[in-house]
């Protein structure tokens, strides 16, 4: 992708998660790691989120941090600063602790968020669509990688299978929603990016 190219996609998941933003999502946007580590210059505005490459994501779910134990909010970081993007996803990794306890989630590692839900899609996902999944995956409501799947924790596994019986942790959990211009459901409050259908956009 040229860098011209790049910064109109940046901008345009920046302008995404800037819609979604509500009580359980939120996000501070920066143009470099040591910004993000000490949360200064924040990108607030959409003519800059071209510039955004670090995230702070910021979900309020609550998840198991342990045997029936739970916290209300999980904070991860999302780096765009890679080769082939937005083919290749994001670099993730989680800043709040404890960690969700989960096969998805551990110490020191990127989110297992799955091949088939970023790179499969060959850059046809927005980083609005990576929060509802992760939100989902907190909320143990992932169905797409089968009874099979062990992941980072089977103690956790079994926890949920014993206690949950393959059910969300939240079954009326409402997540948070991509805006609704990225389907042509309201107006698009900007001209910068005009989506009509999404499956047929070339990056």
């Amino acid at each position: 992708m040229r860098p011209a190219e790049l910064i109109e996609r940046r901008r345009f998941d920046f302008r995404v998660l800037s819609d979604m933003r509500g009580p359980m999502f939120d996000f501070g946007a920066y143009r470099g790691r040591g910004d993000l580590e000490a949360e200064r210059n924040e990108i607030i505005g959409v003519d800059e989120g071209g510039w955004a490459s670090k995230y702070v994501m910021r979900l309020r779910i609550p998840t198991l941090v342990g045997p029936g134990t739970f916290r209300d909010e999980t904070v991860f970081g999302v780096d765009l600063d890679r080769a082939d993007y937005p083919l290749a996803e994001p670099v993730t990794w989680l800043i709040s602790e404890p960690i969700p306890w989960s096969p998805h989630f551990q110490r020191s590692s990127p989110i297992c968020i799955g091949s088939e839900f970023w790179l499969a899609r060959k850059g046809h996902v927005t980083l609005g669509e990576l929060i509802i999944h992760v939100a989902m995956m907190l909320n143990w409501d992932e169905k797409g990688r089968g009874p099979g799947y062990a992941g980072w924790n089977d103690e956790a596994i079994k926890y949920h299978a014993d206690h949950y019986h393959g059910r969300a942790l939240n079954p009326d959990m409402v997540y948070p929603a991509l805006p609704g211009w990225l389907y042509g459901d309201t107006p698009d409050p900007g001209p910068d990016f005009e989506i009509v259908d999404r499956r047929s956009i070339e990056w």
